[in-house]
């Protein structure tokens, strides 16, 4: 089974479960974790609150990391390739700027929607790498489909 370890990153501070890395040592707890399990899945609290990653945190981390920062725009997913990001994961956005997003980027975009079924729709629709779900949701359709668990910290392939 493929499964990634899931860090918190608010202000430059990265968590995980209840421990809490600051600094330097954030920086290479992530990337211990990313020779580990080859990838770490970053929820952007600050992306996610105020539209503003840590993108200047994660340029200094060596390791890959597939971001979920609740982009907004199209703006906010380019600026998350050109900082080097090959995994993103796009949340409730409007349909309008998937198709603008689709043309302009080539890396792995993973779709998650409150109705699975929404997110399957888009990310089949505009060809995007597959979903990525809560742990609650179910998986609706033939598509590489990842699933969070915040109980264990992890994301993991289910399909």
């Amino acid at each position: 089974m493929e499964e990634y370890p899931v860090v918190k990153v608010k202000g430059g501070k990265a968590r995980r479960e209840d421990v809490i890395y600051r600094g330097k040592k954030a920086r290479e707890f992530i990337e211990e974790l990313g020779k580990k399990y080859g990838t770490v899945y970053i929820i952007d609290v600050d992306g996610y609150r105020k539209n503003s990653p840590n993108l200047s945190f994660y340029k200094k981390i060596s390791i890959p990391i597939w971001i979920d920062s609740f982009p907004r725009y199209v703006e906010d997913v380019m600026d998350l390739v050109i900082s080097g990001f090959e995994k993103i994961s796009i949340w409730n956005m409007n349909d309008g700027y998937l198709g603008e997003i689709k043309d302009m980027c080539d890396v792995d975009i993973f779709i998650g929607e409150e109705a699975e079924e929404e997110a399957a729709r888009k990310a089949s629709r505009y060809g995007f790498k597959g979903i990525i779900l809560e742990e609650e949701q179910k998986k609706v359709k033939e598509l590489e489909a990842w699933k969070i668990y915040m109980k264990d910290w992890m994301v993991r392939r289910i399909s």
